[in-house]
């Protein structure tokens, strides 16, 4: 795009798409003019933004409830200045598109689009469509990578894949300039405006940005998606015999409404928050429709079906078991680790329910036995702070420490700096983290949270340990000292073999693929230990455990 582009960014749920968007457009060669939200949140992007050549910053402050919705429309009204010299306007967040529009129908000559690229190419019939909330994106490019990575282990198999990618775009917005966010989304609809169609290597990817202010409950938000994956789609419908839907209440309801009748239609389920969506009944009732309408309802572990089928026992014969692919090959062993296993690791989001602040107390009792014990929290989350002021409160100081988050191909390297993985999750649905933990050669400690033990089972006493889920901080001390005790007799290759079978991609993607042809997911068995038993024998610290 070589032009004189006019971004718009008018809340704060959208920063890091707009940094990389307009760091995209200048070294295009495109002049533009970023109209920003002045707000802290912004700060760090400006500072770089601003600097690049053909980069014109323009800082609209907020009114008295936080938004710039008047400044910008007397912006979009004036005669002269960033709005009367651009010929593309990028809506970059749903706070900008009522701003947007204004703009479009003061002169209906300049291109109006919601992102750089991908406006106006048609989205074509493929071989397999593939529907999710979560994909890899400008705003987060480490989300679902899961699904990409699913999408990736059977793309081989297909000449054409499509993947369509609703995308949340939402935040804060007073009733004035939500009503008028509903409608700006209402005209851009029936102008069929919101599909982008980009090409990645495994497919052709469709984002559609659905704009919703005050999310809560999962009907109507699910809703607010169909209308916008139908808008984007020729004929209303998605072209393609067979339909791979992610998570039952986003892809699977997109699914059941506008897959082709004579569709197979497979369902993943991998959400860890199913409680919440089984206790809203129009929610619920969704879920039922799409198990329905489903031929066939995957679940990454054997947790999520047993939640599935103990709600909806009548359809547990079309519901199986096929785990979330990883991509191994990614992952080197790394250096030899100290059978001490002094340098602990945590990677993931800092929320209570991974169990995040029983770890820190856990390693603060271990840290004042062993000085040399150091403890690093790699991600963001809620209760960030409170876990540097408890750091701090335990005087802690540089051994322990957070940083974050990481893009998925740095994590190996991540991993290699580190002696022991721990992870103290009070529920999981799958634990890939524990699986990219083995391959980069790095023993893991993880709670029986559902995910973690059935992807260990057999080959926990070669990989690590397992631990009971309690909000006790000694049962994480007492199985990293068994698991310490027995760290020489760890077989992180033979563990890695194992693995490659049951979660490696060749081996996932053959099992999609038998499902995508007619066959039922399976159901699995209980597994055999592999190469001895766990020890111990506590059941809070490591100890040898089936699936769930």
């Amino acid at each position: 795009m070589n032009s004189h582009v006019l971004y718009l960014a008018l809340g704060t749920y959208r920063v890091r798409a707009t940094r990389e968007q307009v760091k995209e457009l200048a070294s295009s060669g495109s002049r533009v003019s970023l109209v920003v939200l002045d707000v802290p949140e912004w700060r760090e992007a400006l500072e770089e933004l601003g600097r690049l050549d053909g980069v014109e910053v323009v800082r609209v402050a907020p009114d008295r409830k936080g938004t710039a919705w008047g400044s910008a429309k007397k912006l979009a009204a004036a005669g002269s200045g960033p709005f009367a010299k651009a010929d593309t306007v990028v809506a970059g967040d749903a706070q900008a598109l009522p701003v947007a529009w204004i703009a479009k129908r003061r002169r209906p000559g300049i291109a109006l689009v919601l992102e750089p690229h991908g406006a106006g190419r048609v989205v074509e019939p493929s071989d397999l469509a593939v529907l999710t909330p979560w994909y890899p994106s400008p705003n987060n490019p480490y989300a679902g990578s899961f699904v990409q990575a699913a999408t990736a282990a059977v793309a081989g198999n297909y000449d054409r894949v499509t993947v369509f990618h609703t995308e949340d775009w939402t935040g804060r917005a007073p009733a004035p300039l939500g009503d008028a966010i509903r409608v700006t989304v209402d005209r851009l609809r029936e102008r069929g405006a919101l599909g982008h169609v980009v090409d990645a290597d495994e497919a052709t990817v469709v984002r559609v940005p659905v704009p919703i202010i005050g999310r809560k409950d999962y009907a109507p938000w699910v809703e607010a998606q169909v209308k916008a994956l139908r808008s984007a789609l020729p004929g209303g419908r998605i072209e393609a015999p067979v339909v791979h839907a992610h998570t039952g209440i986003y892809g699977g309801v997109l699914a059941a409404r506008l897959a082709r009748p004579d569709a197979r239609v497979v369902v993943t389920e991998h959400s860890s928050f199913l409680d919440r969506v089984f206790s809203q009944a129009p929610a619920a009732e969704l879920y039922e429709r799409v198990l329905e309408r489903a031929d066939a309802f995957v679940c990454v572990s054997s947790v999520l079906r047993e939640q599935v089928v103990k709600r909806f026992p009548r359809y547990a014969d079309k519901v199986g078991v096929v785990p979330n692919p990883v991509c191994l090959d990614r992952f080197t062993p790394g250096p030899r680790r100290s059978p001490e296993l002094l340098r602990w690791l945590y990677l993931g989001r800092l929320v209570q329910p991974k169990g995040v602040k029983e770890l820190l107390e856990a390693f603060a009792l271990v840290a004042a036995e062993e000085p040399r014990a150091t403890l690093t929290m790699v991600g963001h989350g809620p209760v960030e702070e409170e876990l540097r002021a408890r750091g701090a409160e335990l005087g802690l100081g540089e051994r322990f420490r957070i940083l974050p988050p990481v893009a998925p191909e740095a994590v190996g390297a991540l991993m290699h700096e580190y002696d022991l993985l721990v992870h103290a999750s009070k529920r999981e649905t799958f634990g890939m983290t524990v699986v990219e933990a083995i391959a980069s050669g790095l023993p893991v400690l993880a709670t029986r949270s559902g995910g973690p033990q059935e992807t260990l089972a057999g080959i926990e006493a070669l990989a690590g340990g397992l631990m009971d889920v309690s909000d006790d901080p000694r049962v994480i001390v007492d199985a990293y000292r068994e698991l310490r005790d027995r760290a020489g007799g760890l077989d992180l290759p033979a563990a890695l073999q194992v693995l490659e079978g049951r979660v490696g991609r060749e081996a996932v993607g053959k099992q999609l693929v038998e499902v995508y042809g007619g066959a039922l997911p399976p159901v699995p068995d209980p597994v055999e230990p592999v190469g001895g038993t766990a020890g111990g024998g506590a059941r809070g610290s490591a100890g040898a455990a089936g699936p769930v």
